[in-house]
């Protein structure tokens, strides 16, 4: 369904391009974008199963789905309590466990349930991106979690997204690997392109260490607390100076230490705004599809 794919491109790029420019801004992304961006991609994903005319058994993808947003925009009660377990939550993550282990069991033999099916699973993997701290910014793993549901397949503008393949491997490779994955890897590729440019950076600047200089650059220590970036300099319990090239959480412990301490210029890593590299793979998975594919 080709108009589907552009109102699909249309509706994410435009959510997007909101959501990046929020990102440089302020490093924050309001929930309520995401929320609008979900239930536009719902309704487009009912819309692609009424066109398709499938069975009621296929709307029961939507139960994962539902569930799965809850837990990521809303504060899901507590499973175990003081009382013992919540019943009624045990029943809300155990209800999506019922209907999709009865799709299996029932619709299995279609490949396109499969295609769903890739939708709450990518959800899951994003879940699990997050909890390592791999996909790190909330902002982020929720912007991966609704194009999940946005675009659950591989779009079909002729002459674009999936030229690497051939007709045949579409359905095995929308499966296998879900168009949301190829919006990560092409931003994932875009960011390891800003590795050089702190290298030009520090050697413009003749400050140098590594590997620090391909992760950041060196600022004064009076500029670090109003920008965006995280010092990579800081003291172990030895007192010995140290470096942690991936830095993460409150930083005011640390930057008020290397005052004491007397620094004046130290190493720091940039805070990514990494929906806008996100928003660039997403435009770049349209018009080429999977960088793999043309590899093998």
């Amino acid at each position: 369904m080709t108009y589907l794919s552009i109102v699909r491109f249309i509706v994410g790029l435009s959510f997007l391009s909101v959501a990046a420019l929020m990102d440089i801004k302020t490093r924050r992304v309001t929930d309520k974008l995401w929320i609008v961006m979900a239930v536009v991609a719902l309704a487009l994903l009912s819309i692609q199963l009424f066109n398709k005319e499938v069975g009621w058994r296929y709307y029961l993808i939507f139960i994962p789905i539902i569930v799965l947003l809850s837990e990521a925009f809303y504060e899901v009660p507590a499973l175990f309590t003081d009382k013992g377990i919540n019943f009624g939550v045990l029943t809300w993550f155990f209800i999506p466990v019922i209907t999709v282990t009865y799709q299996i069991f029932s619709i299995s033999d279609d490949i396109f349930f499969w295609s769903l099916l890739a939708i709450p699973i990518m959800m899951i993997i994003v879940f699990i991106l997050y909890y390592f701290a791999i996909l790190y910014g909330g902002a982020d793993a929720k912007a991966v979690l609704v194009l999940a549901i946005l675009v659950p397949f591989y779009p079909h503008i002729p002459g674009f997204t999936h030229t690497g393949l051939v007709s045949q491997q579409i359905p095995f490779m929308q499966i296998m690997f879900p168009f949301t994955l190829i919006v990560l890897l092409n931003a994932s590729i875009i960011v390891l392109f800003i590795l050089p440019v702190y290298l030009f950076i520090n050697l413009k600047n003749k400050d140098f260490g590594f590997p620090q200089m391909l992760f950041g650059y060196r600022m004064d220590i009076e500029n670090v607390s109003d920008s965006f970036v995280w010092p990579m300099e800081r003291y172990n319990e030895d007192g010995e100076r140290t470096i942690k090239l991936f830095p993460r959480g409150d930083m005011d412990e640390v930057i008020e230490t290397l005052r004491k301490r007397g620094l004046k210029r130290v190493w720091v890593t940039p805070k990514i705004p990494f929906i806008v590299p996100i928003c660039i793979g997403y435009v770049i998975s349209f018009l080429i599809g999977n960088p793999i594919s043309y590899v093998l």
